[in-house]
């Protein structure tokens, strides 16, 4: 067994592949179940190399099942005020506008439900097991116990946000239990929130393998998963008093993290735009935690397809208007339009004052230097209603070929260039328009964007930063709001974030970006999240616990695509009906309310 494995560099050692066929095969996580070798879990996990594969198989599900892939995105940021179903699709439909499919059988949850709890089996084993483990260095040691402290707390957190109260383990199953009962939500915050206090207090500030949890990590997850059970308190149990406690806790780690970066090796960078460049993806310095994914595909749990955030989001652009019919790679592999931006996404930018707009979405698709000329022809012209002849308009490579834009264009029928706006995209009440309903035209999310990838392929090869500092800056913005802090205040912490955003250049607009303390309320703190981190698989979490849902989906809301929405159903997922079939004593675990 080799003493490294690296979760995150291109070059990963053979032990992180050892880990992740343990972790497909030992799918229940214990090696009572199915155990070609006849070795029990005691004597495999008993030292240190043991405990080692053990903590990597931990990670395996957040790289193989969530990160990257469809289910959790699905789950995070389906179903809200900021995205439509692309086209509007029918896949998965019932996450998007919660219709009568969203149900007990639904693939998505149960896979979801399923990952988790094997998540949460590995770290129970090891946290259970690790004090009686001899390691050579009395330091490694409490890093991995530490690892493993984060890892369950991120999976509860998932869970809790997910299925409310369900089944909360904190010793290893073996075999498949045939009984369980539910645990308050306030059990699992009591939980998470130990396991992180336990993680930051003995956690590295710098690993060796990028990737693996630092203490960084385990302060931003405490901040987060603080600020969660602080609003429940308030938003569900209209108990202020005890939910400032938790704001207190969320703002302590915030402010930590946010004064001692030096310390903690973090930092935001210089623009918005650096964030999500590809060049910064594998080593980003504003990230507290990435999910990794190799550039070197055979290394990847899902060596065909490990991180397909990069097509997901995008709008059709091949073979339009002089595009190649195949992918140009700096815009994205088209065709698979799963989620659309609402046109209240759109318009919470002030595209004039705040770069955090263009960063974020596409509008213009430039004719490859590569490509020919093309000239206009009947089929574009009538699909962009333009006002002049085919054969009379021809574009040259590297002109403009496509503008599918938030403002309104006067003159669009007759620009040069494929043109489709606001108005062409969107109904008046925000719905989408008849148009939009076939044709995927709408500025795309561009944050995910992987041009080192192989054309025509699936398989993406960058991280995806599921914690980063901004998100700490608004998490102190909003427990400062909530405790009345004067000093820092709530507008001095979302001014850090809206300086960087300002564009500078011709015009400064730094002081327009600016907010006072007046402005500063619930709603426009959701606003400046929705600004910040789109697509960054947290809005749906944001939504409820905040009980926002309600407030934000349906006819003259945010999004008026969402007319199913129910308050009495829809703030859990259903907990899966097969696990429920397997319980001996079912009757005594409940569904969810009217699933």
């Amino acid at each position: 067994m080799l003493k490294k494995i690296n979760i995150m560099r291109t070059k990963i050692k053979s032990s992180l592949l050892i880990s992740a066929i343990c972790a497909i095969i030992f799918s229940s996580c214990s090696l009572a179940e199915y155990n070609p070798s006849g070795s029990t879990a005691g004597v495999v996990y008993n030292t240190e190399a043991g405990m080692n594969t053990l903590v990597n198989a931990a990670y395996y599900n957040f790289r193989a099942q969530f990160y990257g892939r469809e289910d959790v995105m699905f789950l995070w940021e389906g179903g809200t005020d900021l995205w439509y179903m692309g086209a509007k699709g029918t896949y998965a439909d019932q996450l998007l506008s919660y219709t009568e499919k969203l149900d007990a059988t639904t693939g998505q949850i149960k896979n979801t439900w399923q990952r988790l709890y094997e998540i949460v089996n590995y770290a129970n084993a090891g946290i259970n097991r690790i004090d009686g483990v001899e390691f050579a260095n009395a330091t490694n040691k409490l890093n991995k116990e530490g690892e493993l402290r984060f890892i369950r707390a991120y999976a509860y957190w998932m869970i809790a946000e997910a299925f409310g109260g369900a089944t909360l383990r904190t010793t290893e199953t073996t075999g498949v239990p045939l009984t369980a009962l539910r645990s308050p939500l306030k059990d699992f915050y009591d939980l998470i929130i130990s396991d992180l206090e336990r993680a930051v207090e003995i956690l590295p500030i710098t690993q060796s393998e990028y990737g693996r949890v630092e203490k960084k990590a385990a302060l931003g997850l405490l901040a987060r998963t603080a600020l969660t059970r602080a609003s429940y308190l308030e938003y569900f149990e209209n108990n202020k008093t005890e939910a400032d406690k938790y704001y207190e806790k969320a703002l302590t780690a915030s402010k930590d993290l946010i004064d001692n970066q030096a310390t903690y090796k973090c930092s935001l960078y210089k623009t918005f735009d650096e964030v999500f460049l590809p060049a910064n993806n594998k080593s980003n310095t504003e990230a507290l935690w990435s999910i990794t994914h190799s550039t070197n595909t055979a290394l990847n749990p899902q060596s065909s397809n490990p991180n397909r955030l990069f097509r997901w989001y995008l709008a059709k652009y091949t073979g339009l208007c002089g595009m190649p019919s195949l992918e140009v790679l700096e815009y994205g592999r088209d065709g698979a339009s799963r989620m659309m931006p609402t046109k209240y996404l759109l318009n919470v930018f002030n595209e004039d004052i705040d770069s955090r707009y263009l960063a974020s979405f596409r509008e213009e698709y430039k004719i490859p230097l590569t490509a020919a000329k093309y000239t206009w022809s009947a089929t574009d012209i009538s699909r962009f209603k333009k006002s002049f002849a085919a054969g009379s308009v021809s574009l040259q490579p590297g002109d403009t070929s496509l503008l599918y834009t938030k403002k309104v264009i006067a003159d669009k029928a007759s620009r040069k260039y494929g043109v489709k706006d606001i108005n062409d995209t969107y109904n008046a009440d925000g719905t989408i328009s008849s148009d939009a309903n076939n044709n995927p035209y709408y500025p795309a999310l561009r944050k995910f964007r992987d041009p080192d990838r192989i054309a025509g392929q699936d398989a993406g090869t960058k991280n995806v930063i599921v914690l980063r500092l901004a998100e700490i800056y608004l998490i102190a913005a909003e427990a400062s709001y909530k405790l009345n802090k004067t000093s820092p205040s709530a507008a001095d912490y979302v001014n850090v974030l809206r300086t960087r955003a300002a564009i500078k250049s011709p015009v400064d607009k730094t002081v327009e970006m600016q907010v006072s303390n007046s402005q500063i309320n619930l709603n426009f703190l959701l606003d400046e999240r929705a600004r910040e981190l789109a697509g960054e698989h947290l809005r749906w979490p944001d939504l409820k616990r905040t009980k926002q849902l309600e407030n934000r989906l349906g006819a003259g809301k945010q999004n008026p695509d969402i007319i199913a929405f129910n308050p009495a159903k829809h703030y859990f997922r259903p907990i899966p009906q097969a696990e429920l079939d397997a319980l001996l004593n079912k009757s005594e675990y409940p569904q969810n309310p009217n699933y």
